[in-house]
């Protein structure tokens, strides 16, 4: 057997092994009221021309294997469908900053109201890298009633305006200290004005120029209408009871926008977060993240922290690996690369709610595979 031969048959078994333990990890009894039965998982493996090819596996769990498929996945090869990545968009939208910044147009530093007069008379003046670390003593939708009643209702989202009234924001002193970590939709909300602004263009436009293209991300696009969301891979949510995700939601409900893709590129997206895509200043200056609090009960995070549009685990035993893991109705994606002596990417969409058991499966692939075993 040749050395190719060998490599081959080794990258076979790897990924074998995998196929089982993530198996094994889905096929456990889970407490949500959305469980997965599908999972979607993309790997990468190396750096340049050594780069092993992007594998993804199609995995499902007993009770669903033959049954009929969610409101989103029929027809066609699942791995093929794209998602919405919901806040791992956060990332995205870091990292167009982050050219903006390469080429001086944004000073991460400076103070984030040259670009956002919407923060004029709140406490204190933050930066724009405070924005992106969840800094800058913003508040935020996530826990609001009226919130998650309006997007249950199946309506038509606020508008951007209507988020900042209703999470008083402009003018307003609502909201937690400048400086300390508080994970803030608006705050991102705020980030897509900037890069318009800074950037000069629709920020969808400014998401392809700056992210999507340099990236090769060729299914990456951000949504903007009701009915961008057919054929999108879905599961059942709770929060629309027996109607269809993709009729009953509007992606205009995540404040900053929310891009979908599929799996493959949003493996991709954190392998290409390299030199080759921003200077290493830059890099280091993204992935210079804060603790965010000690470990999270069911989740796999040991020194949790957050960067510039990354969440991180610093934790040199557990890690370090970066990337950001999203969720909302219908479908759970994370993406997380690590450095490792054979660095690894791997992304995973969940057709559940269900974030711990999505981190648990890209922490395995991402322990298993980053130094080479």
């Amino acid at each position: 057997m040749g050395k190719d031969d060998s490599n081959a048959a080794k990258t076979d078994m790897d990924l074998a092994l995998l196929r089982a333990a993530l198996t094994g990890l889905l096929e456990e009894e889970s407490p949500r009221a959305a469980p997965a039965g599908t999972a979607l998982v993309s790997i990468l493996r190396g750096r340049g021309g050594d780069a092993e090819p992007l594998r993804t596996l199609v995995l499902r769990r007993r009770a669903v294997r033959g049954e009929k498929e969610g409101d989103g996945k029929g027809g066609g090869d699942p791995a093929e469908r794209r998602a919405l990545v919901y806040s791992l968009t956060k990332t995205i939208l870091a990292a167009a900053v982050l050219r903006l910044a390469a080429r001086g147009t944004v000073d991460l530093d400076g103070p984030a109201e040259r670009w956002l007069p919407e923060l004029a008379g709140r406490p204190g003046a933050v930066t724009v890298a405070q924005i992106l670390m969840h800094r800058a003593g913003l508040p935020d939708y996530g826990g609001r009633a009226d919130y998650h009643a309006a997007v249950a209702a199946g309506g038509e989202p606020w508008s951007g305006d209507e988020f900042l009234a209703h999470c008083g924001v402009i003018g307003g002193t609502d909201g937690p200290p400048v400086g300390s970590f508080a994970y803030s939709n608006i705050g991102y909300l705020l980030v897509g004005r900037l890069l318009e602004r800074a950037g000069g263009l629709p920020l969808a436009e400014m998401l392809a120029r700056e992210v999507f293209a340099p990236l090769g991300l060729s299914s990456a696009a951000l949504l903007r209408d009701r009915s961008d969301l057919s054929g999108l891979f879905f599961g059942p949510s709770p929060t629309f009871g027996g109607r269809p995700v993709a009729a009953a939601y509007h992606p205009g409900w995540v404040a900053h926008g929310v891009v979908a893709m599929t799996v493959s590129d949003a493996c991709r997206l954190v392998h290409g977060l390299s030199e080759d895509y921003l200077p290493g200043a830059l890099l280091r200056r993204m992935r210079d993240a804060l603790p965010v609090g000690g470990p999270m009960a069911g989740r796999p995070w040991v020194e949790p922290s957050y960067g510039l549009g990354l969440m991180m685990e610093l934790d040199p035993a557990a890690g370090p690996y970066w990337g950001h893991t999203g969720g909302g109705p219908g479908v759970t994606p994370v993406a997380y690369h690590s450095p490792g002596p054979i660095p690894v990417s791997v992304a995973v969409f969940l057709d559940g709610e269900d974030g711990n058991l999505a981190e648990w499966m890209a922490v395995e692939v991402l322990h298993r595979l980053r130094n080479g075993r």
